[in-house]
């Protein structure tokens, strides 16, 4: 299930699908400023409160974790 979980999150349009959920259930949910994507050729601009705090948490994730461990 890992490997099937990690070989979807490879692909741009899972990325693309899951941004895309995550910005209509906040709407469905009335808070459209949680979270805003728009798909342009170029990828998914994320906007919002979360579109914001997302690539932050994620920067520090991939500064403080060890990538190869012994």
């Amino acid at each position: 299930m890992e490997k099937w979980i990690k070989e979807r999150l490879a692909e741009p349009s899972t990325k693309k699908g899951i941004a895309l959920l995550g910005a209509g259930a906040a709407l469905a949910l009335g808070h459209p400023e949680l979270i805003t994507a728009s798909v342009t050729a170029e990828g998914v601009q994320y906007g919002g409160i979360i579109g914001a705090v997302v690539p932050v948490v994620l920067g520090l994730w991939e500064t403080v974790r060890r990538e190869f461990q012994d």
